[in-house]
């Protein structure tokens, strides 16, 4: 089961209430919607405590709802709560939150094979690519990205692009991001 913090940004987000077991199909097609990722009714059910399971769920399942959350792993997310995480250990990770940026910052990122985009600041998690260098990802689009995590792929939760939301965009999947940098 989650823990009741968690939960309550996961109701935060979905922003509808959760009273009932049927209300976890409309989070679950939620949850895939903003991360390209399923996972079960059933699971959802068992992590939120409608339905008795496993005391601890699986690793790939908290970083899913991680990711709904805005954060790459389940690991980060809890560090970021001040909880420790029962199933692994924490480590340092070179990264960038967008909270912590002011508007206007750029931010330089590279992943392989020879990816680099220089991004723009412009609040509320928001980023013009300014410069794009192998990736798909082109000069002009806007991105929300909640931050940047060396080590971790980078996960957009939309992409406009000339007026149009291409959807949420998932980068640096083999080996995650090399560097990160504000210039």
């Amino acid at each position: 089961m989650l823990k009741d913090r968690i939960k309550e940004r996961i109701l935060a987000k979905f922003k509808a209430p959760l009273e009932y077991p049927q209300q976890c199909e409309a989070l679950a097609m939620a949850i895939q919607e903003a991360t390209g990722q399923t996972l079960g009714v059933t699971t959802l059910k068992r992590m939120l405590g409608f339905v008795k399971g496993a005391d601890a769920p699986r690793r790939a399942s908290l970083d899913i709802i991680a990711q709904y959350l805005g954060y790459p792993n389940y690991n980060l997310l809890a560090k970021d709560l001040g909880e420790d995480s029962d199933i692994s250990d924490f480590e340092a990770v070179e990264s960038i939150d967008s909270a912590d940026l002011e508007t206007g910052e750029q931010v330089r990122i590279a992943y392989q094979p020879n990816r680099i985009l220089l991004l723009s600041y412009l609040g509320e998690n928001k980023y013009r690519i300014d410069e794009s260098h192998g990736s798909k990802l082109q000069e002009g689009d806007i991105v929300m990205i909640a931050g940047f995590y060396v080590g971790f792929e980078l996960l957009i939760s939309d992409v406009e692009r000339g007026g149009n939301h291409l959807g949420a965009y998932q980068a640096a999947k083999q080996g995650g991001l090399t560097s990160v940098e504000i210039v």
